[in-house]
């Protein structure tokens, strides 16, 4: 008998009562509702964006008009990849749009070239039953759709694993962005070399993503077998939402969903044989070049990196795009690009470096580098802390545990919040092109806002002295330098008897050059005053130490007090600077750390 699905699908939790209990296993409704934290009028729901006019940059908020469609596919060795081109174009509604971008690690002496035997396919597709042999020349020339298919031909004997190639298709996009022929508002795709497509496959897919409802959706998932093509009405789709821990934390088989009413939001669990997204999401997360040999880790990485950029994982309600496995993983070469060991770097300081970003055991045990290397241009993002992806996937990252509290996040969850960034979802941070260091100051809203405080009061390298908050602390710093310059009674007293000794002392009288240069000077001796706010408040405090009301106008001056009070000045002067600058940790620290070391 079949079961009930309720309006908006029903969800597999699984079978693991030893991990999540009875509670946790079995079949849920989907309920979407839940996402956005309950039905309209629940106190604190709030939904993830919606796409706006300002996210769109004046399109449509839906469908593909004045939108490309880039996809990106890492081919390791692959006689399939030909037959994914020709089937991806064949069966577009609008192959015009589509642009594609293959990373082919071959052997040219022994492998099938993906573009040549892709034109080879398209110029055979109309002509039945003729087996003359086309001219190569010929069918290259007349190829269709040839201008929008760019081969990153790379020999297979310099491939190191699927993270670095897809790292190169990374750095393909980025080029294309920069030299405007990609958009942010472009809708992007990858996924692997062996794939087929439901007919119109490009349509329903942008549909589907405009279902999420979110600017920062990534429909991901590993998709079914081939077997299942023109079978889309089962409505039954692979659901990821569980890992497992190996050498490092590894997307654990799938679960299902059946019959669901959009794309369902899932745990953070991301995919890499499939991912569709706005292009913003493909440019801001980029995949980290700097993992070669890695296997294990490359998903959840990647999916973190995407979370705490303030992206979501949903898996899609339909399956357009299918995998096949049964000839990919029969292929026999599948795996031999592990036996180019060292080649980019070794898997040890790749699996290091994964580690790291997510504060697995095994990692970088100094938190100030730890810190630095998750804040480069392959880190984490700065809209979602990593305590809360932990929280919210469920996942024991610290611990390598596959939950930390034994609740199964495989159904209905909660979208967490996040603020969105003040130049918009289409702004792409710069960064160092050597360091990967960021070059701009965190703004308000990012979760490292606070955190460059912290590692800057960390610092043994400081770049000239810090800019104190003069706002927050002049008002205060008055106060105190008002109480302890008011002359005592012995002092009037002293003041009375000294009238006549200031009265004769020569005006020209001025410090010792060696005290002026302290004064003139910051404690670093390489900054002049007018250039450092901290030393500006020195200079404005010298105007309130000469105002003696008992001095007349045109006597004022340093050089008109007696050399015992110039003295007394000085060390006040030299001790409120000393005090400022020992305060200005407490303060609030706005320059960016333009430290140069790597880790």
């Amino acid at each position: 008998m079949p079961k009930n699905t309720g309006e908006h699908g029903l969800i597999f939790l699984g079978r693991d009562e030893k991990t999540y209990g009875k509670d946790g296993i079995g079949d849920v409704l989907y309920d979407p509702e839940i996402e956005c934290g309950g039905p309209e009028g629940t106190p604190g729901r709030q939904c993830a964006f919606e796409p706006t006019k300002e996210h769109t940059q004046g399109l449509d908020l839906i469908g593909r008009e004045g939108r490309k469609l880039h996809v990106g596919i890492a081919s390791y060795r692959d006689p399939l990849c030909p037959k994914t081109l020709y089937n991806m174009y064949t069966k577009a509604e609008k192959p015009d749009d589509i642009h594609v971008r293959v990373l082919q690690q071959n052997d040219p002496e022994v492998d099938v070239d993906c573009f040549k035997e892709y034109c080879h396919l398209m110029s055979m597709r109309d002509i039945e039953g003729d087996d003359t042999e086309k001219d190569e020349k010929d069918y290259l020339d007349s190829c269709p759709y040839k201008d929008q298919i760019f081969i990153h031909d790379i020999h297979a004997k310099e491939a190191a694993g699927p993270t670095w190639a897809r790292g190169l298709i990374s750095k393909d996009l980025e080029e294309a962005h920069r030299q405007q022929s990609l958009s942010a508002q472009d809708h992007c795709m990858s996924l692997d070399s062996h794939m087929d497509f439901e007919d119109e496959w490009d349509r329903k897919m942008i549909h589907m993503w405009d279902e999420a409802k979110n600017e920062y959706a990534v429909l991901s998932t590993y998709v079914t077998d081939v077997v299942h093509l023109g079978h889309e009405e089962d409505a039954e789709v692979p659901h990821l939402c569980m890992v497992t821990f190996t050498s490092n934390v590894r997307t654990h088989a799938t679960k299902s969903a059946t019959n669901l009413s959009k794309p369902k939001l899932t745990n953070a669990v991301w995919g890499a044989g499939l991912s569709f997204s706005k292009c913003h999401a493909e440019l801001k997360v980029m995949v980290d070049p700097h993992t070669p040999q890695v296997f294990d880790g490359e998903e959840f990485n990647r999916a973190a990196r995407f979370w705490t950029h303030g992206y979501d994982i949903y898996t899609p309600n339909r399956v357009y795009v299918l995998h096949d496995y049964h000839k990919s993983q029969s292929n026999p070469v599948t795996r031999t690009w592990s036996n180019n060991g060292k080649v980019h770097g070794s898997f040890q300081d790749s699996n290091f470096r994964l580690k790291t970003m997510i504060d697995m055991p095994g990692g970088e045990e100094d938190s100030q580098k730890a810190l630095r290397l998750k804040q480069t241009k392959f880190g984490l993002g700065d809209r979602r802390s990593l305590d809360q992806l932990i929280q919210f996937s469920g996942i024991d990252l610290r611990g390598m545990k596959p939950s930390i509290d034994g609740k199964n996040r495989c159904g209905n969850i909660q979208w967490v919040p996040f603020e969105e960034h003040q130049n918009g979802v289409n702004y792409i941070p710069k960064f160092d092109e050597e360091t990967e260091d960021p070059l701009e100051p965190y703004l308000p809203g990012s979760v490292w806002y606070t955190s460059e405080n912290e590692k800057l009061d960390a610092s043994e390298e400081r770049e000239g002295l810090p800019i104190i908050n003069l706002e927050e602390k002049h008002s205060i710093l008055r106060a105190e330098i008002e109480e302890e310059i008011q002359p005592s009674g012995d002092l009037a007293a002293k003041h009375a008897e000294l009238r006549e000794e200031i009265a004769d002392v020569d005006k020209k009288n001025t410090l010792t050059e060696d005290l002026a240069a302290k004064l003139t000077a910051s404690p670093n001796n390489n900054t002049p005053v007018a250039q450092n706010k901290l030393l500006r408040v020195g200079k404005k405090v010298e105007g309130f130490l000469v105002e003696h009301h008992f001095v007349p106008p045109e006597q004022h001056g340093f050089g008109q007090l007696p050399f015992i009070v110039q003295c007394s000045v000085f060390t006040l002067v030299v001790g409120l600077i000393i005090a400022i600058v020992r305060s200005a940790g407490t303060g609030r620290v706005f320059i960016r750390n333009d430290r140069k070391r790597a880790l």
